[in-house]
């Protein structure tokens, strides 16, 4: 159970890191391939917290 928080946490970590770093960015490319890493850690955490319940 704490290993599994532990792991959304830095998943969750990972994604807010992701869209800051979009949010700074001034390529359009760059910018969206920055927004889909956030999104796919984001997808990661919404599945480690289906499996818990």
């Amino acid at each position: 159970m704490a290993e599994a928080r532990t792991l959304t946490d830095v998943k969750t970590a990972l994604a807010e890191k992701y869209e800051h770093l979009a949010r700074l960015t001034h390529s359009d490319t760059r910018k969206k391939k920055l927004y889909n890493r956030a999104l796919r850690y984001r997808r990661q955490v919404a599945q480690l917290g289906h499996g818990q319940k």
